[in-house]
């Protein structure tokens, strides 16, 4: 038993530190130029990579709380990056004068980071519902329980 308590620790940690990483992928990814001048591919990997490792993780650990994980490590880096470091220098620009679009993709980065893990947490949340097949067998066992227990008396 303590071997499962073990790695249900672990697993959970590499969920956040996984999106920690992700966190910072998309963080040095915001001035990345993509041909045809997408902008905004921080924002999307943001929000399909949260929501996706959270999703995963709830697949596999079946909890809600590794789907939140994922989501609040991208998070913690994006909420770094905005912070200024020991320069006044920040990762995270809220605006460059002569590129107005940049700044808005650091924006939609920080609502992207908000929203992954309530996104994953919506799906994972559907995931771990029981179908109504298993819900029906339960209620007939438990029937079938109180109707032995009521001949018994």
């Amino acid at each position: 038993m303590e071997g499962d308590r073990w790695l249900t620790g672990v697993t959970l940690a590499a969920l956040y530190v996984a999106g920690v990483v992700v966190g910072c992928w998309s963080i040095f990814l915001v001035p990345l130029r993509l041909p045809g001048g997408i902008e905004g591919m921080s924002d999307l990997l943001v929000l399909v990579f949260g929501t996706g490792l959270g999703v995963l993780g709830t697949w596999g650990m079946r909890s809600l709380v590794a789907a939140v994980l994922p989501g609040l490590g991208i998070l913690t880096f994006v909420a770094l990056a905005t912070v200024g470091g020991p320069g006044n220098d920040v990762l995270l620009a809220s605006g460059v004068q002569g590129d107005p679009g940049l700044g808005r993709v650091g924006e939609l980065i920080l609502l992207a980071a908000v929203a992954a893990p309530l996104l994953a947490l919506v799906v994972a949340t559907r995931l771990l519902r029981p179908t109504p097949e298993a819900t029906a067998a339960e209620d007939t066992d438990a029937d079938l329980a109180a109707w032995g227990r009521a001949d018994s008396e």
